[in-house]
């Protein structure tokens, strides 16, 4: 039986804001730039890099889309 390690959506909210606000910054995009990229609004992107949990997943993963960035998911 294989084991998993449990994750807070807390902490995977804070670990999935830390890297896109890192990936934007690398990649020299203003979160205004980045929101027009991917279609989503400013506040948006403010909402995901602060891991406020407000926006919607499919929100998420196009802005993620847009850096390169993927999510996996395991359990």
């Amino acid at each position: 039986m294989a084991t998993t390690r449990a994750v807070s959506s807390a902490a995977a909210l804070t670990k999935i804001s830390d890297r896109v606000r890192a990936m934007r910054k690398e990649l020299r995009l203003t979160q205004q730039q980045l929101a027009d990229l991917a279609g989503v609004s400013d506040a948006t992107v403010r909402q995901i890099e602060r891991g406020t949990g407000k926006s919607t997943l499919k929100s998420v993963l196009s802005v993620m889309e847009v850096l390169g960035l993927e999510l996996e998911v395991t359990g």
